[in-house]
């Protein structure tokens, strides 16, 4: 690629390489411990439940994201964001006026809120910067199989063991270094979406198979977490995969994935009375025939914004107000996101929302350059798909993993849709080619 192709791309992706390289020390230090330091959000072994003031939802990864943006709008030109991701931050602000205003309740649970999406706001934005550049991605990669190498090991301790570092109200279940056991499976899920569809395609053999490693390791979080929604969701996942994937077939890679998903299903299916009997597969099994029920949670919280609808349409009760759906249960929150987004942040919150989820997905013709880019939108497309599976009981617009996995999808589209011939898929514009020239596509 000439410098005149290389000073036209950096142009349109909002970076000024030449006055101060993205790949310096200390980005690369805050790539790593952002990463790292994403599961660890206590270190309290006793359980208080998801805490209601601004303070104590603030973790150690919140400052570091805080510090490494910081850093990035003084030294860098940041990433803009997109049309979609402007509107949702605007529908974010205005939501505090009727959750002030107009809106009954207490306001700290209208700044307690506000300040959770900011701060998951904050993770897409470094996502955003971080996507373009491999050698960031790389290192926020490295420091994230390293977070989940020691959450498996509190997790697996705490599972199996009859002493617990990091007890639950509920016997059998697992939080790990989380609050509460959906943070947790909300992370294993989204950890593992990051490191399959990133890491994968990278070109160094032996960092390819620590990050898929890593990714089925963070995934099996779910099944201690008894995520229900999670436990679908990753077997959703994998059909899915094991479908549109289905062009690889005769890939070594692929091969592999499919022969161990069936070898799964068949043992499940051989042992499934002793499965079933366990804690996770009964877990499981409601979590199933639950999907075919006129009542339940979701489908209360359903009927409670359907019938409230005249109160909360088209602007939403405001930021931190979605339990007023309800006003006679006002311990629980909207679970599902899209609703919880919608009634909170009103129509504008939604469509800003969804357009930053469907962003990475508009573009496709990138992904016929080579079979690298082919592998990278299918994994980046079923993660997609099946993340609005888990969302139907899970945050994920205020999940900093997810924010962040958002963040670099939508900057790696980017970048590879405007490129020339030359493609610069986890290489930075100019750098050495440090990878070998077999991939894992090509495996």
């Amino acid at each position: 690629m000439t410098a005149a192709a290389i000073q036209a791309s950096d142009a349109e992706t909002g970076f000024r390489w030449e006055s101060a390289p993205l790949e310096s020390a200390t980005n690369r230090v805050c790539a790593f411990g952002v990463g790292l330091l994403l599961p660890l959000v206590t270190l309290r072994t006793q359980y208080i439940g998801t805490p209601t003031d601004i303070l104590s939802r603030v973790a150690p990864v919140d400052l570091l994201c805080a510090a490494f943006l910081g850093v990035l709008f003084l030294r860098h030109r940041m990433k803009a964001p997109p049309w979609a991701a402007l509107l949702y931050a605007a529908a974010v602000g205005l939501a505090l006026i009727p959750a002030l205003i107009v809106t009954p309740g207490p306001e700290r649970d209208v700044w307690a809120q506000f300040s959770a999406i900011l701060m998951a706001f904050g993770f897409y934005l470094a996502g955003l910067n971080v996507g373009a550049s491999p050698t960031l991605l790389r290192w926020l990669l490295a420091g994230l199989c390293i977070a989940v190498l020691a959450e498996a090991i509190v997790v697996y301790h705490d599972y199996f063991s009859s002493t617990r570092w990091f007890p639950d109200p509920m016997e059998h279940r697992v939080r790990g270094t989380f609050k509460g056991n959906g943070q947790l499976g909300a992370f294993g899920f989204c950890a593992g979406g990051l490191l399959v569809t990133f890491g994968a395609t990278f070109r160094t053999p032996m960092f390819r198979w620590i990050c898929v490693a890593c990714a089925i390791l963070a995934a099996l979080f779910v099944f201690p977490a008894s995520r229900r929604t999670g436990m679908i969701s990753v077997f959703a996942w994998s059909g899915l995969f094991a479908v549109l994937g289905w062009r690889f077939a005769g890939k070594r890679f692929y091969n592999l994935f499919l022969g161990g998903f069936l070898a799964i299903l068949v043992v499940l299916g051989a042992f499934w009375p002793q499965v079933e009997s366990s804690f996770a597969g009964r877990r499981f099994r409601n979590a199933v025939t639950s999907l075919g029920k006129r009542e339940g949670f979701v489908q209360d919280q359903l009927h409670d914004s359907y019938k409230s609808a005249d109160q909360w349409f088209p602007f939403g009760f405001g930021v931190g107000r979605g339990i007023q759906i309800n006003p006679r249960e006002l311990f629980y929150e909207v679970h599902n996101s899209f609703l919880a987004v919608l009634i909170e942040l009103g129509v504008l919150g939604l469509a800003g929302y969804l357009g930053m989820m469907i962003h990475p997905l508009l573009r496709r013709r990138w992904q016929r350059r080579s079979p690298d880019h082919e592998l990278l939108g299918v994994l980046l497309t079923t993660f997609l798909i099946i993340s609005v599976v888990f969302m139907f009981h899970s945050s994920l617009y205020r999940d900093r993993t997810f924010m962040l996995f958002l963040g670099v999808a939508t900057t790696v589209v980017l970048r590879e849709s405007r490129l020339g011939a030359e493609s610069s898929l986890f290489k930075p514009a100019g750098a050495k080619d440090e990878w070998p020239r077999h991939s894992w596509s090509g495996a």
